[in-house]
């Protein structure tokens, strides 16, 4: 995807402490969200857990899944007006990058694209 947007509301991130998973690594699935499907909560060694796309695993045991890439649950706050550089869409969430060159996850609907 890569195309410019801009933020219609604001929006916080509400985990200061995001899981991240490194490619190959194997993480426990505990249930999936409601609001946005797709999303799963995952568990990995240590207990860090957070919110990941289902599209980035593969089965491994009945609850257990394998990482298929690098990836962070980092969400990036944004204010009204700000725009930004919108990489990809999944799940009604936009992997974003803004002015400062910060990246994260906003929910589309905090967005419209230009």
């Amino acid at each position: 995807m890569n195309a410019q947007g801009v933020v219609i509301s604001d929006y916080s991130s509400y985990f200061p402490d995001p899981i991240s998973i490194k490619e190959n690594t194997r993480v426990v699935i505990s249930h999936c969200d409601l609001e946005y499907p797709g999303w799963v909560w995952v568990i990995a060694d240590g207990g860090a857990a957070g919110w990941a796309p289902q599209q980035i695993f593969i089965a491994d045991n009945v609850n257990e899944v394998i990482c298929t890439e690098d990836y962070t649950a980092r969400e990036l706050s944004v204010s009204s007006s700000e725009k930004i550089n919108v990489i990809k869409s999944l799940n009604g969430w936009y992997w974003v990058t803004n002015a400062s060159g910060e990246s994260g996850w906003v929910p589309e609907d905090c967005v419209v694209l230009i």
